[in-house]
């Protein structure tokens, strides 16, 4: 059950990045496809597996937020990554501010992944 959650996990972690970025350049670009339905709901979707796998990963290895410190930091980095996703797409109102906010939302993601390889905690 573990290598699905994780293979699950890590591909909606790919396609999250992905659309974050997809919405952003067809906003920057003014595009029509901004406003395009599957754009806006296929992220929310992905998100709610990224979030059900990881409690999922937690379950299954028996490592909770609050408990263990690697944990903590990996839910701090989605926490940030998701905010930062928001401004982007929705809060922002300049295409220099989503460019702000979709880069600072990548270097949370990273800054996850560094966590979750390491097993250490951000702070």
């Amino acid at each position: 059950m573990y290598m699905a959650f994780k293979h699950l996990h890590l591909t909606a972690i790919a396609l999250s990045l992905l659309f974050l970025i997809l919405q952003v350049v067809t906003q920057v670009m003014d595009s029509k496809m901004k406003d395009a339905k599957w754009l806006k709901v296929l992220p929310h979707i992905i998100n709610t597996v990224l979030i059900i796998t990881a409690v999922g990963l937690c379950v299954t290895l028996a490592q909770y937020p609050f408990v263990h410190d690697w944990v903590t930091s990996k839910l701090i980095g989605l926490v940030a990554y998701v905010l930062l996703a928001i401004v982007a797409v929705k809060w922002a109102r300049t295409n220099a501010m989503r460019v702000f906010a979709l880069i600072g939302a990548v270097a949370w993601l990273v800054l996850t992944g560094k966590v979750a390889i390491s097993k250490a905690p951000l702070f």
